[in-house]
């Protein structure tokens, strides 16, 4: 079977809170043969203006503004990779954090290059990429341990407790692997052999709480314990008397707060229990593995939490399977029509909408109908690289125009800054989640 080609849409929002803590990543490089361990071959900037096949490309989601206005990306170390063959392998992720958003920003920048050299990861063999992928998030948790003295400390003066949830999916080919803590998630929306007008949701990920029976004995299993605060099951931070001076011994009173109500995570340093010498919020992710079909399987959908508690798996497959089939050509995208439902949702019953952020990949099934392209989306075929561009056929955009390479058209980003708009640093992009996929679109229109 072919490989995978998908149209990609984002959303993400700030919603009632004062800080934005999601984010989100989308990568495309090229498939490292099996066994391979290093990253691909760079080349300087000088050498690769002129690509001569497909590039690999990153879509970097930043909030580190707060969605106030654009943050100059940094040019540093930047370069373009040259793609020695047709096929790519596409990485994308959401991390919501809590407690400041330093695990989270930490995690978008450096999982991916922890997971990609694991021995195994680029194995044909299942069981080694998710042994892989379970290692990868394990040692991206304990590379935090270097960065927490220069994270900002709790107004108590304690360490950061800065955690992320982190739900991430790799596709090779036709495979799906997924990894996974915490309690954002990965959703399929395949078709129902019952019904035309209607899908079935695919739940991939399972939420990691602390009243799950097999987490909460895991967690008593290594010396910690559950609360409930407020109504809502949490794990107990135990910790010395914020008046407690000097070294902790039996007699030292320990308080117990109810703190975090999820039960998996990367970052959460607080969690170490130094008796077990192991983490009580555990780093260590679930894994799944599922062949895609595009004849079967319809959408992918990656979400935080902010989405999840204002809409059920099903109802998100539906609407943009509806979405598809009545919004014409130019429309808003799917990300965005559910991102932004559940904002709606979230006002009627009166609540602070949380942080939200939505990744949406709508399958094409090869020789079939081609879907209609909407606003703000990208298309990826797998098995010709990352291309880029709103709509097929249409004019260039400004920043944009067309290159002969190979004996081909194909429109490249201008090198030249847009007034009003970022400059383009190679293939790296970092502006604020609200203009993301709609400076790629005017901008980055073809790789």
């Amino acid at each position: 079977m072919d490989d995978i080609a998908f149209r990609i849409s984002a959303f993400s929002a700030r919603g009632g809170r004062r800080y934005m803590e999601d984010v989100f990543q989308v990568r495309v490089e090229p498939e490292e043969p099996p066994g391979s361990r290093g990253p691909p071959h760079r080349t300087s900037p000088q050498t690769a203006q002129t690509p001569l096949g497909p590039v690999s490309a990153v879509w970097v989601e930043n909030t580190s503004t707060g969605g106030q206005g654009p943050e100059t990306p940094s040019t540093g170390g930047t370069a373009h990779t040259t793609v020695h063959t047709s096929r790519s392998v596409a990485f994308f992720a959401v991390f919501d954090g809590h407690g400041g958003q330093e695990a989270a920003h930490f995690a978008r920048d450096h999982l991916w290059d922890l997971l990609r050299t694991q021995r195994g990861f680029w194995s044909l063999d299942n069981e080694e990429v998710c042994a892989a992928l379970r290692k990868g998030f394990i040692a991206c948790h304990h590379a935090m341990w270097k960065k927490l003295p220069e994270w900002p400390k709790t107004p108590t003066g304690l360490p950061s407790t800065s955690g992320t949830t982190a739900s991430v999916v790799v596709i090779r080919g036709t495979q799906m692997y997924v990894a996974h803590v915490g309690d954002s998630a990965v959703v399929v929306g395949e078709r129902d052999e019952d019904s035309d007008v209607r899908l079935k949701a695919l739940e991939v990920t399972q939420d990691h709480k602390p009243e799950v029976p097999e987490e909460r004995e895991r967690i008593e299993r290594l010396g910690g314990s559950v609360m409930k605060k407020s109504g809502v099951n949490r794990v107990v931070w135990k910790r010395p008397r914020l008046t407690h001076n000097g070294p902790v011994r039996r007699s030292t009173v320990i308080d117990q707060i109810p703190f975090l109500a999820v039960a998996r995570a990367l970052g959460d340093l607080w969690s170490y229990d130094f008796y077990s010498g192991e983490f009580v919020v555990s780093p260590e992710p679930d894994t799944a593995v599922v062949t895609l079909d595009p004849t079967r399987h319809r959408y992918v959908i990656l979400g935080s939490d902010g989405l999840w508690n204002m809409m059920s798996p099903k109802d998100a497959v539906n609407m943009c399977y509806s979405h598809d089939k009545m919004v014409g050509p130019r429309g808003q995208s799917c990300a965005a029509r559910l991102g932004r439902t559940a904002l709606v949702f979230w006002k009627q019953r009166m609540l602070r909408a949380d942080n939200m952020t939505v990744l949406v990949l709508a399958l094409q099934e090869r020789g079939g109908a081609p879907l209609p392209m909407h606003q703000d989306e990208v298309v990826l075929d797998l098995a010709a690289g990352a291309r880029n561009g709103p709509y097929p056929g249409s004019p260039p955009a400004s920043g944009c125009k067309d290159r002969q390479v190979g004996g081909r058209t194909v429109r490249v980003a201008d090198s030249r800054p847009v007034k009003g708009s970022l400059p383009l640093p190679s293939h790296n992009v970092n502006v604020p989640y609200k203009n993301l996929v709609n400076l790629l679109s005017r901008r980055m229109c073809s790789w």
